[in-house]
C-alpha cells in the first residue's frame, strides 16, 4: 500500500474528511485485509460474545498493558481482569509541562475545541460550556487571556514565551494519512515531530487521522505506524451525520459489523472507538485515544447528511467515553454543504454566544450538560476499568470509586428495550442509583434491570460494594 493516496488527498482538514465521510469522494485505495461484509439493511443478528454474561474474561486472556502507579483498588473486585490502559492521570505525569499544568489531576478530564474563536467573552462562554483547551485559533491571540480565562492550549501563540505554562502539549497536523501516500505520510509525521521536540520539552504531541485509518483501507500495521508518531491520537468520526454509504469500518473482535441499520447510530461510535484500542493492542502500548464528536453536521441538512440533534450530541461521546476514550475534542464547525446548509457556521459556540442562532442552540446546550457530566465524573472516569459482561446485547464499562461500581451503558447494534444486568460477586448493594435520571432502581439476587428506550440513550449506574 505504499505511495496509495486516498481521494481525500486532494482536500484538506475536516471538511475532506465529511465529504469522504458522506461518500462524495471516492477512494483509490484497494482493501489490503478482508474486504467488509456487504451491508443490509435488515436489523442485525445478535453475534455470540467471547465472554458469556456475568463472566470476566480471564486476565491471561487480556492483552498486557501499563498501568497507573496508583491503581483505584476495587475491593473484593481485585479478582476481576483490568482493561488495558495508558495509564489515566498517571500518563501526563510523564511530560513535565502537562504534570505541571494539572493534567495529572485525577479531577481533570480534557475537553477541547478543535478551532475556537479565541477571544476573552468566547473564552468564558466556552469555559461555562466545560472546554479546558483549544487544538488551533487564530496564532494572533494575545497568549495572556489563557492564563487569564484558565484555558490550556495545544498550539503556541505568536506572542507566547518559550516556557509559557499553558502549553502541555503540541498540535502537530491533521489528516495527514489523508493527504499523502501511507510512508510519505508517516516520514511526514516523524519530521514533523521531531522538528516540534527540538523547540517545545517536556510536551506531549498529539494527531487526529482520517477515518480511513480505521478501515479495511489500511492494513493494521499501517495504522500503528501512524499511531506510533505521537503520543495522543483520535479519528474523525461524523457516523451520525453522514447518510449510509460505503462504510468500511473495520469490525472489532466480538461485534457484529456496521451496517446500513447501523451505520447512523450511537453503535458505530463505539466500534470506531473498540477498533483504535485495537491499534493500541496491535502496538503492546497503551496511549490516549481522544474522541471528536460534532455539535453540528459538518455538510448540513440535505440528502447526504443529517443534522444533529441534542440527543445525538450526547450518545456520541458517551459511546466513545463506554469504550475508554480519555478526552474529548468537540468539532464546532459546519463548513460545507453550501447553500443546502442553512447552518452553516465556523464555530457553533461563538453563533450562539453572539446570536443565540436557533439552528446550533439546542446542540451546543446539549455540549454544555454532557460536559458537565462528564467533568463531575472524571475522578471515575480517570481510574482503570474492570472487565465483566452484564449481559447480551450491552456495551458497558465497569469501574469503581471510593467504595461503589460505576457501571456506563448503552445497547449494541442500535437496539432498544429491557437489558438485564448480571452483577459479578463482590457488588453488594441493592440500591442502584440512575446518576443525573433522579431515580433508582433495586437489584435482587445479583441482578438489575432497566429499559434503553432509544438506541441513543445511556444509562450511569452507582452500586455500593
Amino acid at each position: 500500500m505504499a505511495g496509495c493516496t486516498r481521494g481525500a488527498a486532494s482536500r484538506s482538514g475536516k471538511l475532506a474528511t465529511a465529504l469522504a465521510l458522506l461518500g462524495l469522494l471516492a477512494t483509490a485505495c484497494t482493501p489490503s485485509t478482508a474486504p467488509p461484509p456487504a451491508t443490509s439493511s435488515e436489523p442485525p443478528t445478535l453475534s455470540p460474545n467471547l465472554t458469556p454474561p456475568g463472566q470476566s474474561a480471564p486476565a491471561s486472556s487480556l492483552p498486557a498493558g501499563p498501568s497507573s502507579t496508583a491503581p483505584e483498588q476495587g475491593g473484593s473486585l481485585e479478582g476481576l481482569a483490568r482493561v488495558p490502559w495508558d495509564g489515566g492521570p498517571e500518563f501526563w505525569k510523564k511530560f513535565a509541562k502537562a504534570d505541571a499544568a494539572g493534567w495529572d489531576d485525577p479531577a481533570f478530564f480534557p475537553i477541547g475545541v478543535w478551532y475556537a474563536s479565541a477571544n476573552g467573552p468566547q473564552m468564558q462562554f466556552d469555559k461555562a460550556h466545560g472546554i479546558n483547551f483549544y487544538v488551533q485559533f487564530n496564532p494572533d491571540t494575545d497568549h495572556r487571556l489563557f492564563e487569564q480565562n484558565g484555558m490550556f492550549s495545544l498550539m503556541r501563540p505568536k506572542d507566547a514565551p518559550l516556557d509559557w505554562g499553558q502549553l502541555p502539549g503540541n498540535y502537530i497536523d491533521d489528516e495527514v494519512d489523508g493527504r499523502f501516500g501511507w510512508d510519505e505520510g508517516v516520514a511526514h509525521m516523524y519530521r514533523t515531530v521531531e522538528e516540534a521536540k527540538s523547540k517545545e520539552q517536556g510536551r506531549f504531541t498529539y494527531a487526529n487521522w482520517t477515518p480511513s485509518l480505521i478501515s479495511y483501507d489500511a492494513p493494521m500495521d499501517i495504522t500503528r505506524r501512524y499511531w506510533e508518531t505521537v503520543d495522543v491520537s483520535s479519528t474523525s468520526n461524523y457516523y451520525y451525520a453522514g447518510a449510509c454509504r460505503d462504510w468500511r469500518l473495520r469490525t472489532p473482535t466480538g461485534y457484529n459489523p456496521t451496517t446500513t441499520a447501523t451505520c447512523q447510530t450511537a453503535s458505530a461510535y463505539a466500534k470506531a472507538m473498540q477498533i483504535q484500542q485495537e491499534v493500541n493492542i496491535a502496538r503492546g502500548v497503551h496511549t490516549p485515544i481522544w474522541s471528536l464528536p460534532t455539535v453540528l453536521s459538518p455538510e448540513g441538512e440535505h440528502d447526504l447528511s443529517d443534522q444533529m440533534t441534542a440527543e445525538r450530541v450526547k450518545a456520541q461521546v458517551w459511546a466513545m467515553l463506554i469504550h475508554e476514550s480519555r478526552g474529548i475534542v468537540w468539532f464546532t464547525q459546519s463548513p460545507g454543504g453550501g447553500d443546502s446548509n442553512p447552518c452553516m457556521s465556523g464555530d457553533a459556540l461563538a453563533d450562539v454566544r453572539i446570536s443565540n442562532r436557533d439552528c446550533a442552540r439546542d446542540q451546543v446546550r446539549a455540549m454544555g450538560e454532557v460536559n458537565a457530566e462528564v467533568k463531575a465524573l472524571a475522578p471515575v472516569l480517570n481510574t482503570q476499568s474492570y472487565v465483566w459482561r452484564f449481559g447480551d446485547s450491552l456495551d458497558t464499562m465497569l469501574k469503581v470509586k471510593d467504595g461503589s461500581a460505576y457501571i456506563f451503558a448503552m445497547t449494541q447494534d442500535a437496539t432498544t428495550g429491557e437489558r438485564t444486568f448480571k452483577l459479578p460477586d463482590g457488588i453488594n448493594g441493592t440500591r442502584v442509583e440512575v446518576l443525573n435520571e433522579n431515580r433508582t432502581i433495586s437489584a435482587e439476587n445479583g441482578a438489575f434491570t432497566d429499559t434503553f428506550a432509544k438506541e441513543s440513550v445511556h444509562h450511569v449506574y452507582k452500586i455500593a460494594l
